[in-house]
């Protein structure tokens, strides 16, 4: 009972200790490489190219660029194979989803004053991100149970435990408050080898509506503007096991109230309760939440041709406001040897919490050229920076993220991404490469950890009657750190391997 009315007064203090972070500003920050299977397949560079609707979420004015209607829809399969490295210990975990990838729409008319000039609308929905993944860590481990940081962040702020963490050890008997020496002792013994695994999997996706509308003048500029409204779907779910699979901790009592092992030694002025649990089986320990919401940007841009070679091009696009709403919980089961199939389960909030709050992205500029060698083949270069310190969190309560926020500015740098394509016009068929460099929110370019590697290769065909279809094949690769626990460190290594193929169709007219 006393468990039980200590929750309740912890309840209250855990919600406030549940916050956003800087993780969740830059996830939004970072996009993919998506739209029509065309523009995939060339590393996205067609900031000065062109001619291709998802022109609409990255440079508007080259939609410009289009002499005719058109109509397409993409799709596709993404394939994750990522590998989880803690101790030196490597899991690979496949997945597969099918993809969205663009849809749009474009007509035009000509100028009324000017028949060498024309105006161009569109409408388009483009998936900018997809959050489809699974990691496994997985290895052997002593001395760095989820249940040593439990214990240090406890003994931090004794009788304040954190309802979405640590008091969900103590309310499942993991934990244990040593009333002599005034501190929480582990029910796992630290010093033994437990098989430690945590799989993290994540789903959806950020798509974009863009109302887009262009200008031609004479066919030597082209102008450019985009109203963005993106939707957020996102879920991720944490979970962290740990299972005493050699069975070395084990507990024998006997009816002179003494225990048969030495386990215990570690966890001194033991409460009699745990005398009936005979031991630590294994635990889980989840976090999850649910992301959703909507947002807001501008986007401009501009393309000239400096003579039938050359084209250059420009874009900006404004902070993204989103509002966004997250639905959470935290859960926790205790297995023990007594009753192995039956865990002791703990859950905060019961019946799960939400919180509202907004973020603002970091605006983008671009410099875009395009090279076109006669109507044989055209390569294109686009270079953009992202200041990712300028990315924020707020809510209606300004403390709320002051210390999230003064962190992303010491934290982040500005990030640099290239992309480089070229395509092969073999009439009818299209032939074409691409490759995509996302650079590190922490300034790495190229090289380094969180730098994203984009590789695609794609075809397609046009048909005398206006209709065509484009194939692509694009593999993602990144490295990142991940750090399990913050009162001491205990490091894993994720090598992220994507691959997505895709088709799109498309009618012009």
């Amino acid at each position: 009972m006393l468990r039980i009315k200590f929750l309740l007064v912890l309840f209250i203090v855990g919600l406030c200790s549940y916050s956003q972070n800087d993780l969740d500003a830059i996830r939004y920050s970072r996009y993919g490489v998506n739209g029509t299977s065309r523009f995939v397949a060339l590393g996205g560079a067609f900031g000065a190219i062109g001619a291709d609707l998802s022109c609409a979420a990255y440079n508007p004015a080259g939609l410009g660029l289009y002499r005719k209607g058109e109509i397409t829809f993409s799709g596709g399969l993404r394939t994750t194979n990522n590998t989880g490295i803690i101790n030196s210990k490597s899991t690979t975990i496949p997945n597969a989803a099918f993809t969205f990838n663009n849809f749009g729409i474009l007509g035009g008319w000509p100028s009324k004053n000017d028949n060498e000039s024309r105006n161009i609308i569109a409408f388009t929905n483009t998936q900018i991100q997809n959050f489809s993944s699974k990691t496994r860590m997985s290895s052997y481990t002593n001395n760095s149970s989820i249940l040593k940081d439990m214990v240090n962040k406890a003994n931090g702020s004794i009788g304040k435990l954190n309802s979405f963490y640590e008091d969900l050890a103590y309310q499942t008997y993991l934990l244990d408050y040593d009333t002599v020496n005034n501190k929480y002792n582990s029910l796992v013994d630290l010093k033994r080898t437990v098989k430690q695994t945590r799989d993290v999997v994540t789903t959806g996706r950020v798509n974009e509506l863009n109302f887009s509308y262009a200008y031609a003048y004479k066919d030597e500029f082209y102008f450019g503007a985009s109203i963005g409204l993106p939707r957020v779907d996102y879920s991720s779910t944490t979970t962290h096991t740990e299972a005493d699979d050699k069975d070395s901790m084990r507990i024998g009592y006997t009816s002179s109230s003494t225990y048969t092992t030495n386990y215990l030694e570690a966890v001194p002025n033991l409460h009699s309760d745990y005398s009936k649990y005979l031991g630590f089986n294994s635990l889980a320990y989840t976090e999850y939440f649910k992301t959703k919401g909507s947002g807001i940007n501008f986007k401009v841009g501009g393309i000239g041709r400096v003579n039938d070679y050359l084209r250059l091009g420009f874009y900006y696009h404004t902070a993204t406001i989103y509002s966004l709403r997250d639905d959470y919980y935290n859960s926790m089961s205790a297995y023990f040897d007594a009753k192995p199939t039956t865990p002791n389960t703990q859950k905060d909030p019961p019946d799960g919490g939400y919180f509202n709050y907004k973020i603002i992205t970091p605006a983008r500029v671009s410099v875009n050229a395009a090279v076109v060698i006669k109507k044989i083949s055209v390569i294109g270069i686009d270079y953009e920076m992202v200041n990712y310190k300028t990315a924020s969190l707020s809510s209606t309560d300004i403390a709320d993220f002051a210390g999230v926020n003064a962190v992303i500015k010491s934290k982040y740098k500005a990030g640099h991404n290239l992309r480089v394509g070229t395509e092969f016009n073999i009439k009818p068929v299209m032939l074409r490469l691409g490759y995509n460099m996302q650079g590190s929110p922490f300034g790495n370019a190229f090289a380094g950890t969180f730098v994203r590697h984009s590789y695609s290769i794609g075809a397609g065909i046009r048909t005398k009657n206006n209709f065509y279809i484009d194939l692509v094949w694009v593999k993602t690769l990144s490295t990142e750190d991940y750090y399990f626990f913050n009162t001491f460190t205990q490091k894993a290594t994720i090598l992220y391997n994507a691959v997505t193929v895709s088709a799109t169709v498309g009618i012009k007219f």
